[in-house]
């Protein structure tokens, strides 16, 4: 056996246990069944400057919530919405149940937060929203996410810079698909306008 036919064959040896370790770490590092059930816990809701006002936080408090929108208050939550990728968040695709696309982030957990560059109110552990009612009562239907660990969440991170075109997502936390969730009927306090 020649020299060079050695020396390939130890390199596929080494690779094939570099391929097999990796995929080893990936197995061990998945993201399993979370265990909890997903969901969102109003904290307060009220009326300032004629809009509604919801102030809320996850459940669990480590998920992340990846999307807000509002639905009306027939839509029960039970069944996912159909859902589109963009840019590597998954969101819900409108429906004739969505009667009100005014809503808007007021507060975030995150301190010097922006949307749309106007910054935002930093109010520990909750969101709050607002938003101009057309109907005497809605719900919030919000993505609920949890944080991918392990090398599940360092390629979630590479995606995300692979899609966006830019190192800055390494920074980020990567989450999982969120689950859609709605908040209990949530009668407007604000007057409705049509």
């Amino acid at each position: 056996m020649a020299l060079g036919d050695l020396k390939a064959r130890r390199l596929l040896l080494y690779l094939g246990l570099v391929v097999l370790a990796v995929a080893f770490a990936l197995f061990l590092s998945r993201d399993g069944p979370t265990g909890n059930a997903l969901g969102i816990v109003v904290l307060a809701t009220g009326c300032s400057n004629g809009e509604q006002v919801v102030t809320f936080r996850p459940d669990p408090t480590n998920a992340e919530i990846t999307y807000a929108g509002l639905v009306s208050a027939s839509d029960d939550g039970k069944t996912q919405p159909m859902t589109v990728r963009s840019f590597g968040q998954l969101l819900p695709v409108p429906s004739g149940k969505e009667t009100n696309y005014t809503l808007h982030f007021v507060a975030l957990p995150k301190p010097g937060a922006s949307m749309g560059g106007r910054p935002l109110a930093y109010t520990p552990g909750s969101y709050t929203v607002a938003y101009t009612p057309v109907e005497s009562a809605h719900r919030v239907r919000v993505g609920v996410a949890l944080e991918r660990k392990g090398i599940g969440g360092y390629v979630g991170r590479l995606r995300n810079c692979w899609e966006r075109k830019s190192l800055s997502p390494l920074r980020w936390k990567s989450y999982q698909d969120p689950v859609f969730v709605t908040s209990e009927p949530i009668t407007n306090a604000a007057p409705t306008t049509r």
